[in-house]
Protein backbone atom coordinates (compact mmCIF):
# COMPACT_ATOMS: atom_id res chain seq x y z
CA UNK A 1 0.00 0.00 0.00
CA UNK A 2 2.83 2.41 0.76
CA UNK A 3 4.30 2.40 -2.79
CA UNK A 4 0.85 3.21 -4.22
CA UNK A 5 0.48 6.19 -1.89
CA UNK A 6 3.97 7.34 -2.82
CA UNK A 7 3.24 7.18 -6.55
CA UNK A 8 -0.03 9.07 -5.98
CA UNK A 9 1.81 11.82 -4.14
CA UNK A 10 4.57 12.05 -6.74
CA UNK A 11 2.06 12.31 -9.59
CA UNK A 12 0.02 15.13 -8.03
CA UNK A 13 3.14 16.91 -6.81
CA UNK A 14 4.61 16.81 -10.30
CA UNK A 15 5.23 19.74 -12.67
CA UNK A 16 3.39 22.80 -11.45
CA UNK A 17 2.56 23.90 -15.02
CA UNK A 18 0.76 20.66 -15.96
CA UNK A 19 -3.01 20.99 -16.39
CA UNK A 20 -3.89 17.29 -16.12
CA UNK A 21 -2.99 16.88 -12.41
CA UNK A 22 -5.01 20.00 -11.61
CA UNK A 23 -8.07 18.71 -13.46
CA UNK A 24 -7.78 15.33 -11.73
CA UNK A 25 -7.39 17.03 -8.37
CA UNK A 26 -10.48 19.09 -9.20
CA UNK A 27 -12.38 15.83 -9.73
CA UNK A 28 -11.07 14.41 -6.44
CA UNK A 29 -12.09 17.60 -4.60
CA UNK A 30 -15.54 17.41 -6.21
CA UNK A 31 -16.11 13.86 -5.00
CA UNK A 32 -14.80 14.67 -1.50
CA UNK A 33 -16.90 17.84 -1.28
CA UNK A 34 -19.96 15.93 -2.48
CA UNK A 35 -19.43 13.36 0.27
CA UNK A 36 -18.99 16.01 2.97
CA UNK A 37 -22.03 17.96 1.80
CA UNK A 38 -24.05 14.75 1.71
CA UNK A 39 -23.23 14.18 5.37
CA UNK A 40 -23.90 17.82 6.26
CA UNK A 41 -27.23 18.02 4.42
CA UNK A 42 -28.36 14.66 5.77
CA UNK A 43 -27.78 15.76 9.37
CA UNK A 44 -29.37 19.16 8.73
CA UNK A 45 -32.44 17.64 7.07
CA UNK A 46 -32.76 15.15 9.91
CA UNK A 47 -32.84 18.03 12.40
CA UNK A 48 -35.26 20.13 10.36
CA UNK A 49 -37.47 17.10 9.70
CA UNK A 50 -37.72 16.42 13.43
CA UNK A 51 -38.77 20.03 14.02
CA UNK A 52 -40.95 20.78 11.00
CA UNK A 53 -41.95 17.48 9.44
CA UNK A 54 -41.78 16.72 5.73
CA UNK A 55 -41.68 20.41 4.82
CA UNK A 56 -38.22 21.04 6.24
CA UNK A 57 -38.42 24.86 6.24
CA UNK A 58 -41.95 25.04 7.69
CA UNK A 59 -41.04 26.98 10.84
CA UNK A 60 -44.43 28.70 10.56
CA UNK A 61 -46.10 25.55 11.93
CA UNK A 62 -44.20 25.77 15.22
CA UNK A 63 -45.91 27.11 18.33
CA UNK A 64 -45.10 30.69 19.41
CA UNK A 65 -42.93 29.45 22.28
CA UNK A 66 -40.88 27.30 19.92
CA UNK A 67 -40.47 30.19 17.49
CA UNK A 68 -39.22 32.39 20.30
CA UNK A 69 -37.07 29.82 22.06
CA UNK A 70 -35.50 27.92 19.17
CA UNK A 71 -33.04 30.65 18.06
CA UNK A 72 -32.19 31.37 21.70
CA UNK A 73 -31.48 27.68 22.23
CA UNK A 74 -29.29 27.75 19.14
CA UNK A 75 -27.34 30.69 20.55
CA UNK A 76 -26.79 28.84 23.82
CA UNK A 77 -25.52 25.76 21.97
CA UNK A 78 -23.20 27.95 19.90
CA UNK A 79 -21.85 29.58 23.06
CA UNK A 80 -21.12 26.10 24.47
CA UNK A 81 -19.43 25.05 21.22
CA UNK A 82 -17.22 28.15 21.30
CA UNK A 83 -16.29 27.42 24.91
CA UNK A 84 -15.21 23.88 23.98
CA UNK A 85 -13.21 24.92 20.89
CA UNK A 86 -9.71 26.44 20.93
CA UNK A 87 -9.66 30.08 19.87
CA UNK A 88 -7.46 29.28 16.86
CA UNK A 89 -10.20 27.09 15.38
CA UNK A 90 -13.15 29.46 15.83
CA UNK A 91 -12.83 31.74 12.79
CA UNK A 92 -15.02 30.49 9.96
CA UNK A 93 -17.07 31.49 6.95
CA UNK A 94 -16.66 32.86 3.46
CA UNK A 95 -14.87 35.99 4.70
CA UNK A 96 -12.33 33.79 6.50
CA UNK A 97 -11.65 31.89 3.26
CA UNK A 98 -10.88 35.18 1.51
CA UNK A 99 -8.66 36.22 4.40
CA UNK A 100 -6.63 33.00 4.22
CA UNK A 101 -6.32 33.35 0.45
CA UNK A 102 -4.65 36.75 0.70
CA UNK A 103 -2.91 36.58 4.05
CA UNK A 104 -2.44 32.85 4.72
CA UNK A 105 -1.18 31.48 1.37
CA UNK A 106 -4.48 29.63 0.94
CA UNK A 107 -3.87 27.28 3.88
CA UNK A 108 -7.11 26.56 5.73
CA UNK A 109 -6.65 24.65 9.01
CA UNK A 110 -8.64 21.43 9.34
CA UNK A 111 -9.79 22.43 12.85
CA UNK A 112 -11.60 25.51 11.53
CA UNK A 113 -13.30 23.45 8.82
CA UNK A 114 -14.55 20.92 11.39
CA UNK A 115 -15.78 23.73 13.64
CA UNK A 116 -17.64 25.26 10.67
CA UNK A 117 -19.42 21.92 10.09
CA UNK A 118 -20.75 21.75 13.65
CA UNK A 119 -21.48 25.46 14.08
CA UNK A 120 -23.44 25.64 10.82
CA UNK A 121 -25.53 22.62 11.79
CA UNK A 122 -26.51 24.32 15.03
CA UNK A 123 -27.21 27.74 13.49
CA UNK A 124 -29.23 26.38 10.56
CA UNK A 125 -31.01 23.72 12.59
CA UNK A 126 -32.24 26.22 15.17
CA UNK A 127 -33.66 28.76 12.74
CA UNK A 128 -31.08 31.55 12.78
CA UNK A 129 -31.40 33.82 9.74
CA UNK A 130 -28.32 32.48 7.94
CA UNK A 131 -27.65 30.27 4.93
CA UNK A 132 -25.77 27.10 4.16
CA UNK A 133 -23.67 28.61 1.35
CA UNK A 134 -20.98 30.20 3.51
CA UNK A 135 -20.40 27.01 5.51
CA UNK A 136 -20.48 24.99 2.28
CA UNK A 137 -17.83 27.24 0.75
CA UNK A 138 -15.62 26.97 3.84
CA UNK A 139 -15.90 23.19 3.95
CA UNK A 140 -15.28 22.80 0.23
CA UNK A 141 -12.39 25.27 0.31
CA UNK A 142 -10.95 23.42 3.31
CA UNK A 143 -10.94 20.17 1.35
CA UNK A 144 -9.18 21.84 -1.58
CA UNK A 145 -6.64 23.47 0.73
CA UNK A 146 -5.80 20.21 2.51
CA UNK A 147 -5.26 18.40 -0.80
CA UNK A 148 -3.09 21.26 -2.05
CA UNK A 149 -0.96 21.16 1.10
CA UNK A 150 -0.59 17.38 0.90
CA UNK A 151 0.55 17.52 -2.71
CA UNK A 152 2.84 20.54 -2.12
CA UNK A 153 1.25 22.72 -4.78
CA UNK A 154 2.63 26.27 -5.20
CA UNK A 155 0.54 29.05 -3.62
CA UNK A 156 -1.12 30.16 -6.88
CA UNK A 157 -2.36 26.60 -7.49
CA UNK A 158 -3.32 26.30 -3.83
CA UNK A 159 -5.67 29.21 -4.55
CA UNK A 160 -7.02 27.40 -7.58
CA UNK A 161 -7.78 24.26 -5.56
CA UNK A 162 -9.67 26.39 -3.03
CA UNK A 163 -11.70 27.67 -5.97
CA UNK A 164 -12.35 24.05 -6.94
CA UNK A 165 -13.58 23.30 -3.43
CA UNK A 166 -15.83 26.36 -3.47
CA UNK A 167 -17.46 25.47 -6.78
CA UNK A 168 -17.80 21.82 -5.75
CA UNK A 169 -19.50 22.64 -2.44
CA UNK A 170 -22.02 25.05 -4.01
CA UNK A 171 -22.70 22.62 -6.84
CA UNK A 172 -23.21 19.73 -4.41
CA UNK A 173 -25.39 21.71 -2.01
CA UNK A 174 -27.70 23.35 -4.57
CA UNK A 175 -27.24 21.36 -7.79
CA UNK A 176 -26.14 24.55 -9.59
CA UNK A 177 -22.73 23.78 -11.14
CA UNK A 178 -22.59 26.88 -13.37
CA UNK A 179 -23.36 29.25 -10.50
CA UNK A 180 -20.76 27.40 -8.43
CA UNK A 181 -18.05 27.93 -11.06
CA UNK A 182 -18.80 31.62 -11.51
CA UNK A 183 -19.14 32.22 -7.77
CA UNK A 184 -15.77 30.61 -7.13
CA UNK A 185 -14.02 32.74 -9.74
CA UNK A 186 -15.90 36.02 -9.18
CA UNK A 187 -16.31 36.13 -5.39
CA UNK A 188 -13.63 33.86 -3.94
CA UNK A 189 -10.70 34.00 -6.38
CA UNK A 190 -11.73 37.44 -7.73
CA UNK A 191 -10.24 36.62 -11.13
CA UNK A 192 -10.95 34.65 -14.28
CA UNK A 193 -8.16 32.60 -15.82
CA UNK A 194 -7.97 30.07 -18.63
CA UNK A 195 -5.95 27.73 -16.40
CA UNK A 196 -8.58 27.94 -13.68
CA UNK A 197 -11.68 27.10 -15.68
CA UNK A 198 -10.91 23.43 -16.43
CA UNK A 199 -10.13 22.28 -12.84
CA UNK A 200 -12.99 24.29 -11.34
CA UNK A 201 -15.48 22.95 -13.89
CA UNK A 202 -14.22 19.42 -13.21
CA UNK A 203 -14.80 19.94 -9.48
CA UNK A 204 -18.30 21.38 -10.01
CA UNK A 205 -19.59 18.64 -12.32
CA UNK A 206 -18.07 15.79 -10.31
CA UNK A 207 -19.58 17.20 -7.10
CA UNK A 208 -22.99 17.63 -8.72
CA UNK A 209 -22.95 14.13 -10.20
CA UNK A 210 -21.68 12.45 -7.02
CA UNK A 211 -24.12 14.25 -4.71
CA UNK A 212 -26.91 13.48 -7.18
CA UNK A 213 -26.13 9.77 -6.88
CA UNK A 214 -26.13 9.97 -3.07
CA UNK A 215 -29.06 12.34 -2.52
CA UNK A 216 -30.98 12.30 -5.77
CA UNK A 217 -32.61 15.45 -7.11
CA UNK A 218 -32.06 18.03 -4.37
CA UNK A 219 -32.65 21.50 -5.80
CA UNK A 220 -33.65 23.71 -2.89
CA UNK A 221 -35.47 26.09 -5.22
CA UNK A 222 -38.16 24.96 -7.64
CA UNK A 223 -37.34 25.75 -11.29
CA UNK A 224 -39.68 28.36 -12.78
CA UNK A 225 -40.19 29.46 -16.38
CA UNK A 226 -40.62 33.20 -16.39
CA UNK A 227 -39.92 35.73 -19.14
CA UNK A 228 -40.47 39.40 -19.93
CA UNK A 229 -43.90 40.12 -21.36
CA UNK A 230 -42.64 42.97 -23.55
CA UNK A 231 -40.08 45.73 -23.86
CA UNK A 232 -42.65 48.17 -22.56
CA UNK A 233 -41.89 46.80 -19.08
CA UNK A 234 -38.30 48.15 -19.15
CA UNK A 235 -39.22 51.21 -16.98
CA UNK A 236 -40.59 48.78 -14.41
CA UNK A 237 -37.34 46.83 -14.53
CA UNK A 238 -35.32 49.99 -13.93
CA UNK A 239 -37.52 50.95 -11.00
CA UNK A 240 -37.12 47.45 -9.59
CA UNK A 241 -33.33 47.68 -9.89
CA UNK A 242 -33.38 51.06 -8.13
CA UNK A 243 -35.55 49.65 -5.33
CA UNK A 244 -33.39 46.56 -4.85
CA UNK A 245 -30.26 48.72 -4.80
CA UNK A 246 -31.72 50.84 -2.00
CA UNK A 247 -32.65 47.71 -0.04
CA UNK A 248 -29.08 46.46 -0.46
CA UNK A 249 -27.72 49.78 0.85
CA UNK A 250 -30.03 49.59 3.88
CA UNK A 251 -28.85 46.03 4.50
CA UNK A 252 -25.22 47.21 4.47
CA UNK A 253 -25.96 49.92 7.02
CA UNK A 254 -27.81 47.49 9.31
CA UNK A 255 -24.96 44.95 9.19
CA UNK A 256 -22.43 47.64 10.12
CA UNK A 257 -24.72 48.78 12.94
CA UNK A 258 -24.69 45.32 14.50
CA UNK A 259 -20.98 44.80 13.80
CA UNK A 260 -20.26 47.90 15.91
CA UNK A 261 -22.89 47.15 18.55
CA UNK A 262 -21.34 48.00 21.95
CA UNK A 263 -21.09 44.44 23.26
CA UNK A 264 -17.63 42.89 23.59
CA UNK A 265 -18.63 39.46 24.88
CA UNK A 266 -19.15 36.89 22.10
CA UNK A 267 -21.64 35.04 24.31
CA UNK A 268 -23.79 38.13 24.83
CA UNK A 269 -23.67 38.98 21.13
CA UNK A 270 -24.80 35.49 20.13
CA UNK A 271 -27.53 35.55 22.77
CA UNK A 272 -28.75 38.93 21.53
CA UNK A 273 -28.92 37.58 17.96
CA UNK A 274 -31.06 34.69 19.20
CA UNK A 275 -33.39 37.00 21.14
CA UNK A 276 -33.83 39.38 18.19
CA UNK A 277 -34.56 36.54 15.77
CA UNK A 278 -36.90 34.77 18.19
CA UNK A 279 -38.75 37.97 19.02
CA UNK A 280 -39.32 38.82 15.36
CA UNK A 281 -40.34 35.22 14.61
CA UNK A 282 -43.23 35.51 17.07
CA UNK A 283 -44.92 37.81 14.56
CA UNK A 284 -43.21 36.86 11.28
CA UNK A 285 -42.19 33.18 11.49
CA UNK A 286 -41.15 33.16 7.82
CA UNK A 287 -37.83 34.78 8.77
CA UNK A 288 -36.58 31.63 10.53
CA UNK A 289 -33.98 29.58 8.70
CA UNK A 290 -32.82 29.99 5.12
CA UNK A 291 -36.35 30.72 3.89
CA UNK A 292 -36.37 28.59 0.77
CA UNK A 293 -40.05 27.71 1.26
CA UNK A 294 -40.91 31.42 1.28
CA UNK A 295 -38.78 31.98 -1.83
CA UNK A 296 -40.57 29.19 -3.69
CA UNK A 297 -43.98 30.50 -2.59
CA UNK A 298 -43.13 34.01 -3.77
CA UNK A 299 -41.89 32.80 -7.15
CA UNK A 300 -45.20 30.98 -7.65
CA UNK A 301 -47.28 34.09 -6.67
CA UNK A 302 -48.66 32.62 -3.42
CA UNK A 303 -47.92 35.57 -1.09
CA UNK A 304 -49.53 39.04 -1.12
CA UNK A 305 -47.23 42.06 -1.40
CA UNK A 306 -48.11 43.46 2.05
CA UNK A 307 -46.99 40.21 3.68
CA UNK A 308 -43.84 40.25 1.55
CA UNK A 309 -43.12 43.80 2.73
CA UNK A 310 -43.54 42.71 6.36
CA UNK A 311 -41.26 39.70 5.83
CA UNK A 312 -38.71 41.94 4.11
CA UNK A 313 -38.50 44.34 7.06
CA UNK A 314 -38.21 41.59 9.68
CA UNK A 315 -35.75 39.54 7.62
CA UNK A 316 -33.52 42.60 7.11
CA UNK A 317 -33.18 43.06 10.87
CA UNK A 318 -32.82 39.35 11.71
CA UNK A 319 -30.20 38.72 9.01
CA UNK A 320 -28.20 41.84 9.81
CA UNK A 321 -28.24 40.85 13.48
CA UNK A 322 -27.10 37.29 12.73
CA UNK A 323 -24.25 38.42 10.47
CA UNK A 324 -23.20 41.44 12.51
CA UNK A 325 -23.34 39.68 15.88
CA UNK A 326 -21.31 36.70 14.70
CA UNK A 327 -23.65 33.77 14.09
CA UNK A 328 -21.51 31.30 12.08
CA UNK A 329 -23.60 30.87 8.95
CA UNK A 330 -23.78 32.00 5.35
CA UNK A 331 -25.11 35.23 3.88
CA UNK A 332 -26.36 34.20 0.45
CA UNK A 333 -29.65 32.42 1.27
CA UNK A 334 -30.93 35.32 3.43
CA UNK A 335 -29.92 37.73 0.65
CA UNK A 336 -31.86 35.66 -1.87
CA UNK A 337 -34.91 35.79 0.37
CA UNK A 338 -34.55 39.55 0.87
CA UNK A 339 -34.26 39.98 -2.88
CA UNK A 340 -37.22 37.79 -3.69
CA UNK A 341 -39.43 39.63 -1.18
CA UNK A 342 -38.32 43.05 -2.43
CA UNK A 343 -38.79 41.89 -6.04
CA UNK A 344 -42.22 40.50 -5.23
CA UNK A 345 -43.27 43.85 -3.77
CA UNK A 346 -41.96 45.61 -6.88
CA UNK A 347 -43.77 43.17 -9.15
CA UNK A 348 -47.08 44.00 -7.49
CA UNK A 349 -46.61 47.78 -7.62
CA UNK A 350 -44.58 48.78 -10.69
CA UNK A 351 -46.38 49.30 -14.01
CA UNK A 352 -46.12 46.50 -16.54
CA UNK A 353 -47.69 43.29 -17.76
CA UNK A 354 -44.97 40.80 -16.75
CA UNK A 355 -45.77 38.29 -14.02
CA UNK A 356 -44.94 39.37 -10.44
CA UNK A 357 -42.96 36.14 -10.06
CA UNK A 358 -40.49 37.40 -12.68
CA UNK A 359 -39.74 40.48 -10.60
CA UNK A 360 -39.27 38.28 -7.54
CA UNK A 361 -36.76 36.14 -9.44
CA UNK A 362 -34.92 39.21 -10.72
CA UNK A 363 -34.89 40.77 -7.25
CA UNK A 364 -33.22 37.68 -5.88
CA UNK A 365 -30.39 37.96 -8.41
CA UNK A 366 -30.08 41.74 -8.04
CA UNK A 367 -29.77 41.57 -4.25
CA UNK A 368 -27.04 38.95 -4.46
CA UNK A 369 -25.18 40.89 -7.13
CA UNK A 370 -25.42 44.23 -5.29
CA UNK A 371 -24.43 42.98 -1.84
CA UNK A 372 -21.57 40.71 -2.93
CA UNK A 373 -20.56 42.59 -6.10
CA UNK A 374 -21.05 39.36 -8.00
CA UNK A 375 -23.29 40.12 -10.99
CA UNK A 376 -22.21 37.16 -13.15
CA UNK A 377 -22.80 34.61 -10.38
CA UNK A 378 -26.19 36.23 -9.78
CA UNK A 379 -27.10 35.99 -13.47
CA UNK A 380 -26.03 32.34 -13.54
CA UNK A 381 -28.35 31.71 -10.62
CA UNK A 382 -31.26 33.18 -12.59
CA UNK A 383 -30.35 31.10 -15.64
CA UNK A 384 -30.20 27.84 -13.70
CA UNK A 385 -33.40 28.55 -11.77
CA UNK A 386 -35.50 29.88 -14.64
CA UNK A 387 -34.32 27.28 -17.16
CA UNK A 388 -34.85 29.96 -19.79
CA UNK A 389 -32.45 32.25 -21.58
CA UNK A 390 -35.38 34.66 -22.07
CA UNK A 391 -34.94 35.78 -18.46
CA UNK A 392 -31.40 36.99 -19.13
CA UNK A 393 -32.28 40.39 -20.63
CA UNK A 394 -34.51 41.54 -17.75
CA UNK A 395 -32.08 40.00 -15.27
CA UNK A 396 -29.13 41.94 -16.67
CA UNK A 397 -31.17 45.15 -16.59
CA UNK A 398 -32.20 44.81 -12.95
CA UNK A 399 -28.84 43.44 -11.73
CA UNK A 400 -26.92 46.25 -13.45
CA UNK A 401 -29.21 48.96 -12.04
CA UNK A 402 -29.03 47.59 -8.50
CA UNK A 403 -25.24 47.32 -8.69
CA UNK A 404 -24.89 50.90 -9.91
CA UNK A 405 -27.09 52.20 -7.09
CA UNK A 406 -25.31 50.26 -4.36
CA UNK A 407 -21.72 50.25 -5.58
CA UNK A 408 -21.43 53.61 -7.32
CA UNK A 409 -24.37 55.65 -6.08
CA UNK A 410 -23.78 54.94 -2.36
CA UNK A 411 -20.20 53.58 -2.66
CA UNK A 412 -20.95 50.46 -0.66
CA UNK A 413 -18.19 47.80 -0.71
CA UNK A 414 -18.85 44.10 -0.95
CA UNK A 415 -20.32 42.74 2.27
CA UNK A 416 -17.36 40.38 2.56
CA UNK A 417 -14.91 43.30 2.47
CA UNK A 418 -16.96 45.00 5.19
CA UNK A 419 -16.74 41.92 7.41
CA UNK A 420 -12.99 41.66 6.90
CA UNK A 421 -12.45 45.37 7.54
CA UNK A 422 -14.13 45.04 10.93
CA UNK A 423 -11.55 42.36 11.76
CA UNK A 424 -8.73 44.67 10.75
CA UNK A 425 -8.09 42.95 7.42
CA UNK A 426 -8.01 45.11 4.30
CA UNK A 427 -8.08 43.08 1.10
CA UNK A 428 -6.37 44.43 -1.99
CA UNK A 429 -8.96 45.41 -4.59
CA UNK A 430 -6.77 47.27 -7.10
CA UNK A 431 -6.30 44.81 -9.99
CA UNK A 432 -2.50 45.08 -10.16
CA UNK A 433 -1.93 45.01 -6.40
CA UNK A 434 -4.41 42.16 -6.09
CA UNK A 435 -2.51 40.10 -8.67
CA UNK A 436 0.81 40.74 -6.86
CA UNK A 437 -0.71 39.94 -3.48
CA UNK A 438 -1.97 36.59 -4.82
CA UNK A 439 1.42 35.33 -6.05
CA UNK A 440 4.27 34.31 -3.79
CA UNK A 441 8.06 34.29 -3.81
CA UNK A 442 8.17 30.52 -3.39
CA UNK A 443 6.85 30.19 -6.95
CA UNK A 444 10.02 31.89 -8.21
CA UNK A 445 12.44 30.15 -5.87
CA UNK A 446 15.51 28.39 -7.28
CA UNK A 447 17.66 25.83 -5.55
CA UNK A 448 20.78 25.78 -7.74
CA UNK A 449 23.06 27.40 -5.18
CA UNK A 450 25.62 26.35 -2.60
CA UNK A 451 25.94 27.57 0.94
CA UNK A 452 29.26 28.56 2.51
CA UNK A 453 30.10 29.92 5.95
CA UNK A 454 33.33 31.93 6.24
CA UNK A 455 33.97 30.24 9.58
CA UNK A 456 34.23 26.82 7.89
CA UNK A 457 37.51 25.18 6.89
CA UNK A 458 39.13 24.66 3.50
CA UNK A 459 37.63 21.18 3.04
CA UNK A 460 34.17 22.69 2.78
CA UNK A 461 35.49 25.23 0.27
CA UNK A 462 36.63 22.34 -1.94
CA UNK A 463 33.16 20.80 -1.80
CA UNK A 464 31.54 24.07 -2.87
CA UNK A 465 33.99 24.51 -5.74
CA UNK A 466 33.35 20.99 -6.99
CA UNK A 467 29.59 21.61 -7.21
CA UNK A 468 30.07 24.42 -9.77
CA UNK A 469 26.63 25.89 -9.14
CA UNK A 470 25.75 29.35 -10.55
CA UNK A 471 25.29 30.94 -7.13
CA UNK A 472 26.92 30.72 -3.70
CA UNK A 473 25.27 32.08 -0.59
CA UNK A 474 28.05 33.16 1.74
CA UNK A 475 27.35 33.54 5.43
CA UNK A 476 29.50 35.97 7.39
CA UNK A 477 28.38 36.61 10.93
CA UNK A 478 24.65 37.33 11.00
CA UNK A 479 24.38 38.25 7.31
CA UNK A 480 24.22 36.27 4.06
CA UNK A 481 25.49 37.48 0.71
CA UNK A 482 24.78 36.34 -2.85
CA UNK A 483 27.93 35.70 -4.90
CA UNK A 484 28.08 34.45 -8.49
CA UNK A 485 29.58 30.98 -8.61
CA UNK A 486 32.36 31.95 -11.01
CA UNK A 487 33.45 34.95 -8.91
CA UNK A 488 33.47 32.83 -5.75
CA UNK A 489 35.47 30.07 -7.46
CA UNK A 490 38.04 32.56 -8.75
CA UNK A 491 38.66 33.97 -5.27
CA UNK A 492 38.71 30.51 -3.71
CA UNK A 493 41.26 29.16 -6.20
CA UNK A 494 43.54 32.20 -5.79
CA UNK A 495 43.34 31.88 -2.01
CA UNK A 496 44.21 28.19 -2.20
CA UNK A 497 47.12 28.80 -4.63
CA UNK A 498 48.52 31.44 -2.30
CA UNK A 499 48.60 28.75 0.38
CA UNK A 500 46.14 30.51 2.63
CA UNK A 501 48.36 33.49 3.43
CA UNK A 502 45.33 35.38 4.85
CA UNK A 503 42.05 34.25 6.45
CA UNK A 504 39.45 33.22 3.89
CA UNK A 505 36.91 35.78 5.09
CA UNK A 506 39.42 38.54 4.30
CA UNK A 507 39.92 37.16 0.80
CA UNK A 508 36.15 37.12 0.27
CA UNK A 509 35.60 40.57 1.80
CA UNK A 510 35.75 42.50 -1.53
CA UNK A 511 32.83 40.39 -2.78
CA UNK A 512 30.62 40.95 0.26
CA UNK A 513 29.18 44.40 -0.44
CA UNK A 514 25.96 45.66 1.11
CA UNK A 515 24.13 45.59 -2.24
CA UNK A 516 24.71 41.81 -2.41
CA UNK A 517 23.19 41.18 1.00
CA UNK A 518 20.22 38.78 1.08
CA UNK A 519 17.09 39.20 3.18
CA UNK A 520 16.28 36.05 5.15
CA UNK A 521 12.56 35.37 5.54
CA UNK A 522 11.05 33.01 8.10
CA UNK A 523 8.01 32.37 5.88
CA UNK A 524 6.82 32.85 2.33
CA UNK A 525 5.89 36.37 1.22
CA UNK A 526 3.74 37.76 -1.59
CA UNK A 527 5.24 39.52 -4.58
CA UNK A 528 3.57 42.72 -3.37
CA UNK A 529 5.39 42.47 -0.03
CA UNK A 530 8.66 41.68 -1.82
CA UNK A 531 8.35 44.73 -4.07
CA UNK A 532 7.68 46.98 -1.09
CA UNK A 533 10.81 45.56 0.54
CA UNK A 534 12.89 46.21 -2.58
CA UNK A 535 11.72 49.82 -2.56
CA UNK A 536 12.98 50.27 1.00
CA UNK A 537 16.19 48.24 0.98
CA UNK A 538 19.09 47.66 -1.41
CA UNK A 539 19.23 43.87 -1.53
CA UNK A 540 20.29 41.12 -3.91
CA UNK A 541 17.23 38.99 -3.18
CA UNK A 542 15.53 36.76 -0.65
CA UNK A 543 16.15 33.45 1.11
CA UNK A 544 12.98 31.74 2.28
CA UNK A 545 11.70 28.31 3.35
CA UNK A 546 9.90 26.42 0.56
CA UNK A 547 8.06 23.45 2.04
CA UNK A 548 9.86 20.12 1.92
CA UNK A 549 12.52 21.50 -0.43
CA UNK A 550 14.25 23.58 2.22
CA UNK A 551 15.67 27.05 1.60
CA UNK A 552 14.94 28.68 -1.75
CA UNK A 553 16.60 31.66 -3.41
CA UNK A 554 14.78 34.45 -5.26
CA UNK A 555 17.19 36.96 -6.77
CA UNK A 556 16.30 40.57 -7.40
CA UNK A 557 17.09 40.03 -11.08
CA UNK A 558 14.70 37.07 -11.35
CA UNK A 559 11.87 38.97 -9.67
CA UNK A 560 12.29 42.04 -11.88
CA UNK A 561 12.62 39.90 -15.02
CA UNK A 562 9.40 38.05 -14.19
CA UNK A 563 7.51 41.32 -13.75
CA UNK A 564 8.83 42.93 -16.93
CA UNK A 565 8.63 40.05 -19.42
CA UNK A 566 5.90 37.75 -20.68
CA UNK A 567 7.32 34.65 -18.99
CA UNK A 568 4.68 32.97 -16.78
CA UNK A 569 5.36 32.04 -13.18
CA UNK A 570 6.65 28.50 -13.15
Amino acid sequence: MKPTTSRFHRFFAGPSHSLLPLVLMGGVIGVAAGLVMFGFLSLLNLTLGWLNGANLEDFESLSPWWRLGLPVLGSLLLILLYRLTPVSGQTVGLAYVLERLQFGRGQLPAANTAFQFMAALIALGTGHSVGREGPAVHMGAGIGSLLGQYTSRPPSQQRLLIGCGTAAAISAAFNTPLAGVLFAMEVVLMEYSLLGFAPIIAAAISASAFSGVLIGSHSVLQPVRLSLAGYGDIPGLLLTGLWIGLVAVLFHYLVRLFLRFPLKSRALRLLLAGVITGGLALFVPQILGSGYDTINATLSHQLPWLLLLLILGAKLIATAAAIGLGVPGGQIAPMLMLGVCAGGVAGALVPGTSEPGLYALLGMAAMMGAVLHAPLAALATVLELSLSAEAMFPAMTVVLTANLVCQHGFRQPSLLLTLLKERGRLLQTHPLRTALAQRYLSELARFDFSGFDTEQDAHHLDAVLEQKLPWVVVRQGEYRYLIEGEAFAKVGLIWREQKQEQPLHQALAPLLSDRLRLIELTEDASLLTALKTLQQEETAGFLLPVGRRGLGLVTRRRLVTMLTTDDPIQ
